[in-house]
């Protein structure tokens, strides 16, 4: 081999060298992002590059399965292969086991998938998908600025909201199950509990009413009273002693009332935000702007 091939070899394998170099670099140059729960195969890594964007890699075969997205990810249901990620403002879905997208970034809002369907937003609409992104059930309920803990199915129903933001509860294929006309509806396995107009009932999702009078709260009305004791050393010691008032304060719809112990009979309408014992017959009840207040007799009566 003469010179000149000696130097063109050499030279060959100088850029090869830098090559496989600036090929490190790249990767060496990229932060290795924590996604506990968000990647479930040990072959795949999110890496962020230098500009923030950020990347899934498939460490086995070198491929980037998701390029160039943001991180803003909601960790997927543990019954669940597909979760959420943001690219340019807008939410799709990728596959944790594979990396790869499921469902292209489209949508202003996204929810986690839960027995198989996804509430996504659209056009301020709240519609669900499947896992190929096909609809099945439409754009019709309206977004309310809802947390990532709404429009989520659990045990066959879902609760949401009408276009005059009365909340009602919806089964898979998009049904009414519980009308939407309640100020509020929190949904369990075998029933709802609704509030309207400050009243909550326990319902059961064939609208059979099973509690009419749901509490919030309860608390016993009592107060500190000081008695005056004589030792036998002839000292004086002030003991504070627990009276009870006989009366309840009960919490609906976020206000309280008074209730009477014995009979349980209402004796105020849910109306204040805050009861509190001043003796047996002297009641402080503070008006719903938490700064005013009113003096209660034991009949509920404001005294003037």
């Amino acid at each position: 081999m003469n010179m000149k091939h000696i130097f063109s070899f050499l030279a060959s394998v100088f850029l090869a060298t830098m090559i496989a170099a600036c090929s490190c670099a790249h990767y060496d140059e990229a932060e290795d992002v924590y996604e506990d729960g968000l990647l479930l195969n040990d072959d795949l890594v999110a890496v962020r590059s230098s500009d923030g964007r950020l990347s899934i890699r498939n460490t086995a075969t070198g491929k980037v399965t998701i390029k160039d997205i943001n991180i803003d990810w909601t960790t997927p249901s543990p019954r669940d292969s597909l979760a959420v990620f943001c690219s340019d403002g807008k939410r799709g879905y990728y596959n944790v086991y594979t990396g790869e997208i499921a469902v292209p970034a489209q949508y202003r809002r996204a929810w986690i998938f839960s027995e198989g369907i996804a509430a996504v937003q659209r056009n301020g609409n709240i519609g669900f998908i499947d896992h190929q992104g096909d609809v099945v059930i439409d754009f019709r309920f309206p977004y309310h600025g809802n947390p990532l803990s709404s429009f989520v199915f659990k045990n066959g129903h879902c609760v949401v909201a009408d276009r005059e933001g009365e909340c009602g509860v919806i089964d898979r294929s998009g049904q009414w199950i519980i009308p939407a006309e309640y100020d509020y509806v929190s949904a369990y396995e075998d029933y709802v509990i609704v509030t309207r107009e400050g009243v909550t009932l326990q319902m059961g999702y064939d609208g059979t009413v099973i509690n009419a009078f749901v509490l919030e709260d309860l608390k016993e009305l009592t107060y500190d009273e000081e008695e005056i004791h004589r030792t036998r050393d002839g000292d004086i010691q002030y003991v504070e002693r627990t009276v009870s008032t006989g009366l309840f304060a009960y919490c609906i719809g976020g206000r309280y009332g008074l209730l009477e112990g014995k009979s349980l009979k209402r004796i105020t309408e849910p109306l204040y935000k805050n009861i509190y014992a001043v003796s047996k017959t002297m009641f402080r009840a503070y008006l719903l702007d938490y700064n005013s207040e009113v003096i209660l007799n034991e009949k509920g009566e404001v005294m003037k």
